[in-house]
């Protein structure tokens, strides 16, 4: 793993690298002073931290929900709520903007997710999401293998097993996406593939030099930008 560390800072040490840095200057673009913001997915502010609650002063709000009950502890938020259901607890066209970071691989009914983001979106809102994409080596590995070794691969990794939860795929490729969003009523504004460093090689160098390769070819050119491995959208309320 110190091997794997050393590699990685030579070949990924540039922000551009970094999608969710990426993602999060995407959700910043879309936030003013005085907007109220629904992180979905906001856990406990652990694996994604970022400075939202300066960026809505001084009469924005923002608000996490999860099923999660640590969200209610989340310090990146004005205010967490954990979910008991598919529904969110909020009135509609309440939020200028919704995001979620590594939740779409989870939803089981697309339909009723998606239905329900746009409801609690104002018109004109956006949904901004970072998401894996169903073709890449990592989602399928993923999708061959059962739930108890995706426990134990991220425990290898320095990965506490009770952040691991069952993934389906069901909004997870750029034909699904768009179908699904379409069907709900969303405006698509940005839909981009992105390649980043295979953080879940890093158990040994070999291995690890042979996800740099990869990187590289689906890099090099859009013909591949269907196995990148993540999916950066935002999608838009109709006003």
């Amino acid at each position: 793993m110190r091997r794997c560390e050393h590699l990685r800072q030579r070949f990924y040490s540039v922000e551009q690298w970094d999608n969710d840095g990426v993602f999060l200057n995407h959700i910043e673009a879309c936030v003013r002073p005085g907007s109220a913001v629904l992180d979905l997915g906001a856990g406990g502010g652990v694996k994604f931290r970022y400075d939202l609650k300066s960026k809505v002063a001084p009469d924005g709000q923002v608000v996490g929900a999860d099923f999660d009950p640590r969200v209610c502890d989340n310090p990146l938020l004005h205010r967490g709520v954990a979910l008991t259901g598919p529904r969110l607890p909020f009135e509609d066209n309440t939020f200028d903007a919704v995001f979620s970071r590594y939740v779409m691989e989870h939803v089981a009914d697309p339909a009723i997710f998606l239905a329900e983001v746009l409801r609690v979106l104002k018109p004109g809102g956006s949904f901004l999401f970072l998401t894996p994409n169903k073709w890449h080596y990592v989602a399928l590995a993923s999708r061959c293998t059962p739930h108890a070794f995706h426990a134990w691969y991220n425990r290898k990794r320095g990965r506490d097993e009770t952040d691991t939860y069952p993934t389906v795929y069901r909004l997870n490729s750029r034909s699904a996406i768009r179908r699904h969003f379409r069907d709900a009523g969303f405006r698509e504004d940005e839909l981009v593939m992105r390649e980043c460093c295979p953080n879940y090689l890093m158990l040994c160098s070999p291995l690890f030099l042979v996800g740099v390769a990869f990187e590289r070819m689906v890099s090099s050119s859009r013909i591949f930008a269907g196995l990148r491995v993540n999916i950066l959208g935002r999608f838009s309320k109709p006003k």
